[in-house]
């Protein structure tokens, strides 16, 4: 009875040891649940920074939200994307830091539904950008240059007597023009505005043709966010007046109007300031109807198709166009062309012409595009 009684007493204790630790076992396996979760919480809030930044690079206003299993998130941006310098700051245990010129800091905390549990992480941030070079000529085509213009009508130097107005053909150049204040190159066997030998079989320039779907979709997400810039669906219209704040990024006022635009009679657009305008498909402008960019401002007309440029108006600005770009009417068109097809001169009135502006050649056209992590460190 005695050893019976010692058995069962043993058994009982072995019994209760392996219930504690399993009860142990549990607890260490629910706090590290509760940790995991915390810290996916506090990613979670990583996350929706780079998100909000990817749309604008200049949100940096702090956020927060609450996941579905109710853990929570806060995060705070501390941004230096456009200093050229450090900017000083502290990490999340109060120690001094740097933030690289070019850069941002975002610090995010998950903690969990009964408060108890919390986990940072944090991360120094750099926008990937798109730092498009473009070509420092008057005139650029992908494909052949083409047509021709009457003798009033012709290409305008960039300089007063300086004769500096180049264009260049990676295909040909078969046009005749009123006259022509410049150079040209052919990376074909065909020079018609420049009959010397050097004017044919030379290298091809590398136009930013490829990059204008990235860069398209970039600019729609950044005019969509607001602020200084401008989404117009296919469905709105453009307004006739716009003008960009000095209060704007480095990189200006985008207005994006998403599908093809065709103008006509006396439709005309006025802006001023440093604007991107971004053209979602082909683009045309007949009559006295056309686009007036305020000159010296470097802004960018983007065509994500075919334009055909036939108003009266003049625009002060770098055409960046997807395919070929046709060029008539008795409007000057103001600026640098670079197009992805053909340049094709298609008659003409009494007047216009292309006059080259020295402010919209070889421009770099800087996008902030999406935020990669740099470093990272969590807590």
């Amino acid at each position: 009875m005695i050893f019976a009684l010692l058995v069962i007493v043993i058994l009982l204790l072995v019994g209760l040891a392996m219930l504690a630790n399993a009860q142990n076992v549990a607890g260490n396996a629910r706090n590290t649940e509760v940790k995991t979760l915390t810290w996916d919480a506090a990613e979670a809030g990583l996350n929706a920074a780079m998100d909000k930044l990817d749309v604008a690079i200049v949100s940096t206003t702090p956020g927060n939200g609450t996941l579905k299993n109710t853990y929570t998130f806060a995060y705070t941006i501390t941004p230096n994307f456009s200093g050229g310098i450090g900017k000083p700051g502290t990490d999340s245990t109060g120690a001094a830091m740097t933030i690289p010129p070019g850069m941002g800091y975002v610090q995010s905390t998950g903690t969990s539904p009964d408060g108890l549990r919390t986990a940072i992480v944090e991360a120094i941030i750099q926008p990937t950008g798109i730092n498009q070079q473009f070509p420092n000529d008057a005139m650029d085509a992908g494909g052949d240059v083409q047509g021709n213009w009457n003798h009033k009508i012709g290409i305008t130097e960039c300089h007063p007597g300086k004769d500096d107005a180049t264009v260049h053909a990676n295909g040909n150049i078969t046009a005749t023009v009123g006259f022509d204040q410049g150079t040209s190159t052919a990376s074909g066997t065909t020079d018609t505005l420049n009959p010397s030998p050097g004017g044919v079989n030379t290298p091809v320039v590398t136009l930013p043709t490829a990059s204008m779907g990235s860069f398209v979709a970039d600019a729609k997400t950044i005019a969509q966010a607001g602020g200084t810039s401008l989404y117009v669906p296919s469905s709105g219209s453009l307004p006739t007046t716009f003008a960009c704040p000095l209060s704007a990024p480095t990189y200006g006022c985008i207005i994006f109007y998403d599908a093809a635009l065709h103008i006509s009679g006396l439709q005309d657009f006025n802006y001023t300031g440093h604007v991107v305008v971004v053209i979602n498909g082909d683009y045309s402008s007949t009559g006295n109807s056309g686009f007036t960019l305020q000159s010296g401002q470097q802004s960018v007309f983007v065509v994500n198709g075919n334009a055909d440029m036939g108003g009266n108006s003049d625009t002060g600005a770098l055409y960046w166009v997807k395919g070929d770009t046709t060029m008539h009417g008795n409007g000057n068109i103001f600026g640098a062309l670079v197009t992805g097809g053909n340049a094709i001169f298609a008659g003409g009135g009494s007047g216009g012409g292309f006059q080259c502006d020295p402010n919209a050649l070889g421009l770099t056209l800087k996008f902030p595009g999406k935020v990669i992590i740099k470093s990272y460190a969590e807590y």
